[in-house]
């Protein structure tokens, strides 16, 4: 299974209603490559990605879920969890988002595109070397029930 650690972030502001669901495509220093969708709500994160032997993991209210995408399996993310911590921090910066963030042995580089959300992100630690590329990012209305992990919905993106 992947290392949570892949888990990206992306804007969120807690004072501003702030929707997006962006492609991304997840780039390995061994050249392996993943792909998937995420979406945000207000200051909630769902990262699915497409590979049904992988999973799906939802972000609310502080708490972390990871779904098993091909059982629906749910389970409660409560040990290792600073690197998801930082990285809904990092969300709630937006959009005062800084270009390099920096704790314990994670470094996480942000490029902005043009519109100024995050078009590649660089994640370095000692246990995952990789970028994630967004791709194809659209502000639209999300429906909230993405966001459950408990009757899971299948996100037809």
């Amino acid at each position: 299974m992947k290392k949570l650690i892949f888990i990206i972030f992306f804007p969120i502001n807690s004072l501003f209603a702030f929707e997006v669901t962006c492609n991304f495509e997840e780039v390995y220093s061994n050249s392996e490559v993943q792909q998937g969708v995420f979406l945000i709500k207000d200051d909630m994160l769902r990262y699915q990605y497409y590979d049904q032997d992988l999973f799906t993991i939802i972000a609310k209210n502080n708490k972390y879920f990871l779904i098993n995408n091909n059982s629906k399996t749910v389970q409660r993310i409560n040990e290792k969890t600073e690197a998801l911590d930082i990285l809904m921090d990092i969300i709630s910066d937006f959009p005062e988002l800084d270009s390099v963030y920096e704790r314990n042995d994670l470094i996480i580089k942000l490029e902005k595109s043009s519109d100024e959300f995050i078009k590649r992100v660089s994640i370095n630690s000692k246990e995952a070397n990789l970028s994630i590329n967004m791709i194809n990012c659209r502000y639209d209305e999300i429906e909230k029930k993405y966001f459950r992990h408990f009757n899971f919905e299948e996100y037809p993106g």
